[in-house]
């Protein structure tokens, strides 16, 4: 981590700056605000989109340049013209994606860029799960192997990059969801949890030929996993398997049930914020809206949102603890009473007292192992 200097009104850099280079998905999850969403589809513009990774990277704004908010990245027409652009620069990319196009001519043209992180919305780890993504004609078995297959072959490439499959967990499926779309059930359970990761984890040490006894005594530790804490599992080096509990998207599903909040805490302008497709600058990657808006590139530069005046009142409303948009207000908000009283103050304090008792992290081997090159799919079954 850089050390952090003053700049405008937030303190550069920022661990990363999401660039949203479309709002265009082809799944349509369940789980997603995707259907709430009331901006326009669309692409960024491939020169708005060099301009900013190139602002980016000569101020140094950013220890990494993400794609993603809603949309899939790699269905923009020009993704991989903007992608080199970064490459020349030098840019610290991180891509995160649906993984649905990993086993077809994105992944193989992916396979010529080194990208910093790679992550991949798995979500739902299984058949009878996947039916929540809503993936078209896209069958689990070609949508699992796609993803594998890429996996194994850009490690084999790129063995530094950083990849992470993010699995959801279902433990507590927010209320408000499961009234809008129905039951939210993936990983639900701590036994479910352990067999899940048990099988995915064998699929890839299977898949790049692991030793045997390393394998089981791996799979072996899988037993310290609890489905109620935010697991990051160290699968290998630079690979990790990562839960994260089904949110509601900032209180997005729950319609007028929502009281806001009347103080508040946010990690939005302090580690991240997002430059949507239309040149729209938020606050953070969890507003799909566009809701938190405090200006837009099309004709001024990031220096220029970051110094001005609307973010200044933003940054000293959450300094005071107090949110100043109706749309944080409403994000930090609850549906209850209770939880509308003391929210605040877990936000503010609990917090970092909390997330070492919540945030397990695991490493599933004792020294990094090598790394053969993938099996071929008939040594791998």
């Amino acid at each position: 981590m850089s050390a952090k200097r003053p700049f405008g009104h937030v303190a550069i850099p920022f661990a990363r700056i999401h660039l949203e280079l479309t709002n265009v998905c082809d799944f349509n999850c369940l789980f997603c605000p995707k259907s709430l969403m009331t901006r326009k589809y669309g692409y960024m513009d491939e020169a708005l989109a060099r301009r900013l990774i190139d602002e980016i990277t000569d101020k140094g704004l950013a220890e990494k340049i993400t794609f993603h908010v809603m949309g899939e990245p790699t269905l923009h027409p020009q993704f991989f013209d903007i992608l080199a652009h970064a490459r020349d620069k030098g840019a610290a990319v991180g891509l995160t994606t649906n993984g649905g196009g990993l086993g077809g001519q994105a992944g193989e043209r992916l396979l010529d860029f080194e990208l910093k992180q790679v992550d991949v919305s798995l979500q739902t780890p299984d058949a009878e799960s996947f039916r929540l993504r809503k993936a078209g004609r896209l069958a689990f078995e070609d949508f699992l192997d796609g993803i594998v297959r890429f996996f194994a072959a850009y490690r084999t490439r790129w063995p530094e990059t950083v990849f992470k499959f993010r699995f959801l967990n279902t433990t507590f499926p927010p209320k408000s969801i499961e009234e809008k779309q129905g039951p939210m059930r993936v990983i639900s359970s701590t036994a479910e949890l352990r067999d899940t990761f048990g099988l995915w984890v064998a699929r890839i040490y299977d898949l790049m030929g692991l030793d045997p006894a390393a394998r089981d005594a791996a799979v072996e530790r899988l037993s310290q996993l609890k489905s109620w804490k935010w697991n990051v599992v160290e699968i290998l080096p630079h690979t990790f398997f990562e839960t994260y509990m089904l949110g509601d998207w900032g209180n997005a599903f729950a319609g007028d049930a929502v009281r806001e909040a009347w103080a508040g805490y946010c990690f939005g302008m302090r580690d991240h914020f997002a430059v949507l497709w239309n040149g729209d600058v938020t606050l953070c990657c969890v507003d799909f809206d566009g809701k938190t808006r405090i200006g837009n590139v099309s004709g001024k530069s990031l220096e220029d949102i970051l110094h001005s005046k609307a973010l200044g009142a933003v940054m000293r409303g959450f300094r005071r603890l107090r949110p100043t948009l109706p749309a944080c207000r409403r994000c930090l908000g609850s549906r209850s009473t209770l939880s509308w009283l003391v929210k605040p103050f877990l936000q503010v304090g609990g917090l970092s007292l909390l997330k070492p008792y919540f945030h397990k992290k695991t490493r599933l081997y004792d020294v990094p192992p090598a790394i053969p090159a993938a099996r071929s799919k008939e040594e791998a079954s």
